[in-house]
């Protein structure tokens, strides 16, 4: 995750892993949606996409995690769901998101809770939050 978080720090843009039961990095996204044209680029769909790419599969093996340096969003949090991954560990809290307290109408763990008879996804909140937390503050008065 401090990997991750450097990244955010260096290249401005929300980052994710996906990472094995022995946890090594097998793949990294970063949000790539005005580059791509594409609305779906977020950072952990193409962490997922990465991931499933490299190992030939639609379904992630057993132990593998979704690390990401923001909450994951309604459809970040369904991607997971589908790809199987076993859990989720996010570095960040609604109040360092800028000036809106809350934008994420619906939470990962909402998602996560109403996907659980798909797949049951385990939640890691708020994980080394003071690492990431002036990044998002740093502009705020």
């Amino acid at each position: 995750m401090t990997e991750l978080i450097q990244k955010q720090w260096t290249e401005h843009s929300i980052f994710a892993a996906v990472v094995n039961e022995k946890t090594e990095i097998i793949s990294v996204g970063r949000t790539t949606v005005s580059q791509t044209n594409d609305p779906t680029a977020h950072a952990e769909v193409n962490a997922i996409r990465s991931a499933c790419k490299l190992l030939q599969t639609d379904t992630l093996p057993a132990g593998y995690w979704l690390y990401s340096t923001f909450e994951p969003c309604p459809l970040c949090s369904s991607t997971a769901i589908w790809s199987g991954i076993d859990g989720i560990v996010y570095a960040n809290d609604p109040r360092f998101r800028g000036s809106l307290a809350d934008w994420s109408f619906i939470k990962c763990r909402t998602v996560l809770e109403q996907g659980a008879t798909i797949h049951q996804v385990k939640l890691i909140e708020n994980f080394m939050l003071n690492e990431i937390k002036n990044y998002f503050t740093r502009h705020q008065k």
